[in-house]
């Protein structure tokens, strides 16, 4: 049933009150000042100072009549050629939340110095979310009448703007090389078991709290220690990962450092390091503005090495013996694992199966064995990544067969889906029985009663506002009336959209809505379990000491909802 058009009283009253001493609310934009001061204008005494432009921006926006300053979003040491920058992150959340409808910054080179992503912004962005945009010293407002013509030069400046970040990424990247070559330590923290030289911060010198750390794990690995079970014993001992040393000593901030331990992984990214041989090791990455080249991984192949750049901590005889262990383990383990056999098993839960005691991710291996009989037995298990990485014995979990898993939840969602459906078709068959069908006419006799309150409130509305022109009433009574008014009118509205759901929850051929609803019917038929329905019905897997598996299903509370809607049909048809 469709509702009837609503006469906006309130809309009308608002033209209505200039004419009549009401107060009208100037429009204000709520405005944001953004400030960015990068590393190669640091030291600088000019207009980009981060001082400097604060006080331009908030002088200018406490000089317009219409602007009203919300806050500041300053970006201190954050370069213009990328707009992965964490004040500018958090005024674009802030636009999107219409917590700002205004942003106002010192020139253009501010908002960045990339001609396609500035671009974007000015001429994507903003307008669509109606953002008015000002560049002071470019005297540019997205606001302006003739913004056409003033936008034909903002691209010229963009390009300028942009050649300028090439050529100072240029010269940048030529500069560190040319020191890299020579052997200078450029990294943002020390190698673990270093520290970088009080009188020459691109010098690297031996720590002695954790040189002698290094020196044992790379014995311990010597002695034919396994990765995982180094790593257990270090965690035991209580010995900081280089991590957690990094934040423990104040070199990192970054919280996620705080609870590192030390796994697998980082033991054996410390035994393959050949910074402990004395080299310097650099090129592992490649990034270049200037060439359109983002971050990238370069083969090992290609690393470059500057050889007593500093003091080592591992001779080469032993960093080469403990490599031939690696590489002896590794061959093992691909063997074993039969990575080098044709059996490539789909991981069909990852990042959705865990330990239910320990909560840590359960990581898939492959196996390949023979049997007694000489035939090959090839199957996957799932792990508990602490038990595996960390080598950490106190969790009881040990794994369970991938087998078991695709089977147990295959199952679960199939049944899944057929209750789906047969609920929904025992709440058809309720709604077309006749004690059904006088609940649906219960329902549209409400609605039709709550409309024609609500009709008959906006013609009070109008009566009263008419009673308020002709001095009948007050501004204060009238005011008060019409928010009683509105207040009931309010109530009604959400009784009906309420009453209008019940409605179509009550139809004889009632079919579910909803995110579940649709990959219900997306899926029903499926033939075979994979990655897509699994991402489509699954939220978590958790794995028991048992092999009892808990699963949570996505969309549960729409599942819940439907049940719910059935047990209430079923109790008024009773």
């Amino acid at each position: 049933m469709a509702r009837k058009k609503r006469l906006d009283v309130n809309a009308v009253l608002e033209q209505e009150r200039a004419g009549f001493g009401l107060r009208e609310e100037q429009s204000i934009y709520h405005t944001a000042g953004y400030i960015r001061l990068s590393v190669e204008d640091s030291g600088k005494t000019d207009g980009y100072s981060l001082a400097n432009q604060e006080k331009l921006v908030k002088d200018f926006i406490a000089d317009q009549q219409d602007m009203r300053l919300y806050r500041l979003y300053i970006d201190n040491g954050a370069t213009g050629t990328v707009f992965e920058r964490p004040a500018f992150d958090e005024m674009m959340q802030d636009m999107k939340d219409g917590k700002i409808n205004c942003i106002v910054v010192k020139d253009l080179s501010r908002l960045g110095r990339n001609y396609l992503e500035a671009g974007n912004y000015l001429e994507q962005i903003f307008p669509f979310f109606r953002v008015r945009f000002i560049s002071i010293t470019d005297g540019y407002d997205s606001n302006s009448p003739d913004v056409t013509n003033e936008s034909l030069i903002i691209p010229l400046k963009n390009i300028i703007n942009e050649g300028y970040a090439k050529d100072i990424s240029q010269k940048i990247t030529t500069s560190f090389e040319a020191r890299k070559k020579q052997g200078q330590f450029m990294g943002k923290y020390p190698v673990y078991g270093y520290l970088k030289n009080p009188e020459n911060k691109n010098h690297l010198i031996v720590n002695p709290e954790t040189s002698g750390i290094v020196k044992r794990i790379f014995q311990m690995r010597d002695s034919g220690m396994a990765l995982g079970v180094i790593a257990s014993q270090l965690n035991e001992e209580g010995i900081p990962s280089p991590a957690r040393y990094l934040w423990l000593k104040g070199f990192s901030k970054e919280e996620r450092h705080k609870d590192s331990y030390w796994d697998r992984t980082n033991v054996k990214r410390l035994l393959t390091n050949k910074m402990y041989l004395g080299m310097l090791v650099y090129g592992k990455e490649r990034t270049s503005f200037a060439k359109g080249i983002k971050r990238q991984r370069v083969p090992e192949s290609e690393w470059k090495y500057v050889p007593n750049a500093h003091e080592a901590i591992i001779d080469q005889e032993l960093f080469d013996s403990v490599q031939r262990k690696l590489e002896g383990a590794k061959q093992d383990f691909l063997n074993m694992t039969g990575i080098n056999e044709d059996y490539q098993p789909e991981n069909l839960f990852r990042g959705r199966i865990h330990c239910s005691d320990c909560g840590r991710a359960m990581k898939m291996t492959k196996f390949v064995a023979t049997r007694k009989d000489g035939s090959i037995d090839r199957y996957a298990v799932y792990e508990c990544c602490r038990r595996k990485q960390l080598y950490d014995l106190s969790c009881p979990q040990r794994s369970i067969r991938k087998a078991s898993v695709d089977k147990t939840v295959e199952e679960a969602i199939r049944f899944h889906i057929r209750t789906f459906l047969d609920t929904e078709q025992v709440i058809v068959k309720l709604n077309r029985s006749p004690k059904g069908r006088a609940a649906a006419s219960n329902i549209q006799n409400r609605i039709r009663e709550k409309q024609r309150r609500i009709t008959k409130i906006e013609r009070l509305s109008t009566g009263i506002y008419e009673d308020y022109r002709e001095g009948i009433l007050n501004e204060e009574e009238y005011l008060a009336i019409r928010r009683q008014y509105g207040a009931e009118k309010e109530e009604l509205l959400k009784e009906v959209d309420a009453l209008m759901q019940a409605e179509t929850e009550h139809e004889a051929d009632y079919h579910s809505t909803g995110s579940l609803a649709d990959i219900v019917r997306k899926y029903a038929e499926f033939q075979e379990l994979n990655r897509e329905i699994v991402e489509a019905f699954i939220a978590d897997i958790q794995v028991h000491t048992d092999s009892h598996l808990a699963i949570t299903f996505a969309f549960e509370d729409e599942f819940q909802r439907l049940i719910d809607m059935a047990e209430q049909r079923r109790r008024e048809t009773v």
